[in-house]
């Protein structure tokens, strides 16, 4: 329904001689518009305003809640209140759809007079890349209301999949750091099930050190990291919007989509919020630009992706969610309290809980390393594990190197290594052997004692390490090859398989002559 002075405008050029194209061209509205008040008479058009106001819409259950968001957030878009109402209804659809939504949110904005504030930004179009080739990495913060009414500023770590336009997006409430930079492409790593080719970076301090005239110096956190995922490197320039663009609307999505105007409770809440609106929306919704469903697209790619060991990236991720640990070195998970040994706690430690047959394990969320195993409490309250001092010290740690050294059948290798595991944790020395000698309760002996020269040659020294390296060598040893099948794609999508360019051809598009990395 067009406005009074709309109405009156298409009259006005229609006495004058304007057909209906040029008519709709002066006042900026479509040309169907224009048609359907051409001939109608101001009495016509004054019974459908009329009949408008008294019509029952399909979205007017919902009248109260979107006008009392758009009165406290006048700059929320139609598209995050269709959201929010399927967030907060738990519907999967609703019985009316996003296109006719945006119109009935305008019509509430003008019979209410909530003006959206106006922004305008350039982009630029990308290239198009084949499915495995690429994925981009950016970051970026905003600030919410808590529920305690202060603010308190978020820091988003975003990455997508170029080809698919797949998203990932992780929160976290300090300022990302190497370390936390690196563990947060473990976990997106483990949410597409495998990685891109190449991963292309805005500079950032935690990444690079200096470009030092082509030849990039990255952090050495960074540096170790890259060394051991072996994906290819692309760092853009300060203000590149041909390769960045993607990426930076991607960080702008999830930070106006999903977190705007949210009351922040708590950083686990908060991730597990966004995975599901990721899987809701944010992978769901028809992309913009390609006109595709990202998450449609993602099946056929995730074919192309490479796939990431346990080892490759060190630890196992637990839904994406880490666990801080409290200063009385005591972790808090489903209710219940489990101990960490004495010295385990420092600023900002987090660990991972990992689940395996009812036993949990907390590990450290960058190295591996296991702090503690317990079993798994299934009631609620209860303080799991014994005080440093009350474990079990009957048997002498010479006796049990000589146990640990006799289950790896006295191999040559397992003396220096356990030197090595003292040296560096004098104080979990005893902790360490008791979590080697529990893995032979797990793990076949030859393939502990290839473990064991796996980690030897690699100058790996830890419990977790050699845990790693096991589960690690299984899998190369019994993973079966991938195969060709496309039958679970969607059908709009079988048989379409992507042309195949030469490499040159991306280089040239992306400005450079060769990958850095």
């Amino acid at each position: 329904m067009v406005s009074w002075m709309h109405y009156y405008e298409i009259q006005r050029f229609k006495r004058k001689g304007f057909n209906k194209s040029q008519t709709a061209r002066k006042i900026g509205i479509n040309r169907e518009t224009v048609g359907v008040y051409w001939n109608l008479t101001p009495g016509d058009y004054a019974a459908r305003v009329e009949a408008a106001k008294t019509r029952k819409k399909k979205a007017d259950p919902h009248k109260d809640f979107v006008l009392e968001c758009l009165m406290k957030y006048p700059d929320m878009s139609a598209a995050q209140l269709y959201d929010w109402i399927k967030e907060h209804t738990c519907l999967e659809t609703l019985d009316f759809q996003e296109r006719c939504f945006r119109d009935y949110v305008k019509s509430i904005r003008e019979e209410y007079d909530i003006k959206k504030p106006e922004t305008s930004r350039q982009y630029e179009a990308m290239e198009e890349l084949p499915p495995g080739k690429q994925a981009q990495v950016d970051m970026g913060e905003i600030s919410l209301k808590t529920i305690s009414g202060r603010h308190k500023k978020v820091y988003c770590f975003g990455m997508v999949l170029t080809h698919s336009r797949y998203k990932f997006i992780l929160w976290q409430e300090k300022p990302f750091t190497t370390d936390t930079f690196v563990q947060a492409h473990i976990k997106a790593f483990t949410f597409f099930d495998g990685r891109p080719q190449e991963m292309v970076y805005d500079q950032d301090k935690i990444l690079a050190v200096s470009e030092n005239n082509g030849d990039i110096i990255y952090t050495e956190g960074f540096q170790s990291y890259i060394n051991e995922a072996k994906f290819d490197i692309f760092l853009c320039h300060g203000a590149d919007p041909e390769s960045k663009g993607l990426i930076e609307n991607v960080v702008k999505y999830a930070k106006h989509g999903f977190a705007e105007h949210r009351i922040f409770k708590d950083i686990d809440s908060f991730n597990t919020d966004c995975i599901a609106w990721l899987k809701r929306t944010g992978n769901k919704k028809i992309h913009g630009t390609t006109q595709k469903i990202p998450a449609e697209v993602f099946s056929l790619e995730k074919e192309y992706l490479i796939p990431v060991s346990a080892y490759n990236f060190t630890v196992a991720v637990n839904d994406s969610i880490d666990y801080q640990v409290r200063k009385d070195n005591i972790v808090l998970y489903k209710g219940n309290r489990y101990r960490v040994p004495k010295g385990t706690y420092s600023a900002g430690k987090r660990v991972f809980m990992i689940v395996e047959n009812d036993i949990l394990s907390i590990t450290d969320t960058l190295t591996g390393e296991i702090y503690a195993t317990h079993p798994l409490c299934h009631d609620k309250g209860k303080l799991i594990g014994q005080k440093r001092d009350e474990r079990d010290k009957s048997k002498s740690l010479q006796e049990q190197e000589k146990t640990v050294q006799e289950l790896f059948q006295n191999d040559e290798l397992v003396v220096p290594f356990l030197e090595h595991i003292h040296q560096a944790k004098p104080r979990y020395y005893r902790d360490q052997l008791g979590v080697i000698r529990k893995l032979f309760e797990e793990w076949d002996t030859e393939l502990l004692i290839h473990g064991l020269h796996y980690c030897s040659e690699k100058g790996l020294y830890s419990a977790g390490d050699l845990k790693s390296s096991i589960i690690y060598l299984k899998q190369i040893k019994t993973e079966p090859k991938k195969k060709e099948n496309m039958s679970a794609l969607p059908s709009k999508y079988r048989g379409n398989m992507p042309e195949i360019r030469d490499l040159s051809v991306y280089e040239q598009a992306m400005g450079r002559s060769v990958v850095n990395g």
